[in-house]
């Protein structure tokens, strides 16, 4: 969440981030409830030190002058107790709406309503050039039996796969692959719950809302999308010692989206499914060196798809493609031949101290005093979306997919055939 001070002080900065992300919520109530907030709060401790001091006086108040005071005394508690009835209804009201305030976005964010929006800051690789009429991702699977989708619609609905012989090898192969050259990065590796309390989503600020997640309501557990949400609550409510910044994870999960709605061509296939597997980077950082650990996880990123060999572009995300948590995200989008276009194969955002808000993350400065942290997340590799551009782009006349010389020691193979 937002710092509360910025309400008073700069509350035209709170205005324009809800414009620039597109995002609708009663402002007025917000200044109108943080308002009542802060009289409440300033008459609750008022009636608390005028209790103190009367409960003083009683020690030295004769036996008539004390059953006054006692009854004086009651009195003022049971003020206390509507007052902070009064105080914690404001509180839920007010917590409520301010939920669902954004970070306030970068600078240098470009305005735009959605993804389409996007402005390219960087192309890497030659795109591929066959000379034969290039078989999307839906036809490779099929014809190199490594994926089953229509066993898995009658298993599970919709949006669901199995991978299957040598494309679950590939799979575990890519993530052993990313998590090698992470942990050589100094990244500790955390395989983190899949389930998770409503609290830690939203200190993750992956709520509000609620109804994006699958919920096991009997427990009061959620399933998360990402390893991020884990990461984000591993160290809540503690104080980190300064001197252990940045500190990196690389967290290894199953991650589940709802990922409702339409999407056309990129909709089908292995392209947007409910459940994947992924290696998400994240790391907590001191204010000072937010924007280099940014550059340094997009960098850590695109090291591992480059060495993979597959072409891809780089995007500033624009306000209205950014959640309520960052303050700036950069996509990256790998080349997809068959649509002649790219995809997206992982994000990379700056969330600054907005989590660590919603979490109480801090550290201990130099001189003792403490601070928020700022957190950051990134996509080393998700699967089977990483897949996708892979066999596209190595794809062979034969209708052969080779594997990217880097991973043949992770296979035992270097290429998978036609069955």
């Amino acid at each position: 969440m937002l710092d509360y001070n910025l309400l008073q002080k700069a509350p035209e900065k709170i205005k324009a981030a809800l414009t620039k992300k597109h995002i609708s919520v009663d402002f007025k109530s917000i200044q109108d409830l943080d308002k009542k907030r802060r009289e409440l709060i300033g008459v609750v401790e008022g009636l608390r030190a005028e209790q103190k001091e009367m409960g003083k006086t009683i020690v030295s108040a004769t036996d008539s002058e004390k059953e006054k005071r006692l009854s004086a005394l009651k009195s003022l508690s049971e003020d206390i107790e509507k007052k902070k009835a009064d105080l914690d209804r404001v509180l839920s009201e007010f917590n409520n709406l301010w939920l669902q305030v954004p970070n306030v976005p970068a600078d240098d964010v470009p305005d735009g309503v959605d993804d389409s929006q996007n402005v390219e800051i960087k192309t890497w690789g030659d795109k591929p050039q066959f000379d034969f009429e290039p078989k999307s991702h839906e036809q490779l699977i099929e014809s190199l039996d490594i994926a089953d989708i229509d066993r898995a619609t009658k298993v599970s609905g919709n949006k669901f796969y199995y991978l299957k012989g040598q494309g679950v090898i590939l799979e575990m192969s890519i993530l052993r692959y990313a998590m090698d050259i992470l942990v050589k990065k100094g990244f500790t590796p955390l395989s983190t719950p899949d389930l998770v309390r409503r609290e830690i989503m939203y200190g993750a600020a992956h709520f509000p809302p609620e109804d994006d997640a699958y919920a096991l309501e009997r427990d009061e557990l959620f399933l998360a999308g990402t390893a991020e949400v884990g990461l984000a609550g591993y160290h809540k409510d503690e104080v980190l010692d300064g001197k252990v910044l940045p500190a990196r994870y690389c967290g290894i999960s199953a991650c589940f989206r709802r990922e409702a709605g339409s999407y056309g061509r990129k909709g089908g296939g292995l392209y947007r499914v409910h459940q994947f597997n992924k290696i998400e980077m994240f790391a907590l950082t001191n204010p000072e060196k937010s924007e280099e650990e940014h550059q340094f996880l997009q960098a850590t990123a695109e090291e591992i798809i480059q060495s993979l060999g597959i072409p891809y572009h780089v995007v500033l995300n624009c306000g209205g493609d950014l959640g309520l948590p960052q303050y700036k995200k950069y996509d990256i989008e790998a080349w997809l031949p068959s649509m002649n276009g790219w995809g997206e194969t992982g994000s990379c955002s700056n969330d600054t101290d907005y989590q660590s808000r919603r979490l109480s993350i801090k550290y201990r400065t130099d001189d003792s005093k403490t601070a928020y942290v700022h957190t950051l997340n990134n996509t080393a590799v998700a699967s089977p979306r990483i897949l996708l551009p892979l066999i596209e782009n190595y794809q062979q006349r034969d209708g052969s997919v080779k594997v990217p010389e880097v991973l043949v020691g992770y296979t035992g193979f270097d290429t998978i055939k036609p069955v």
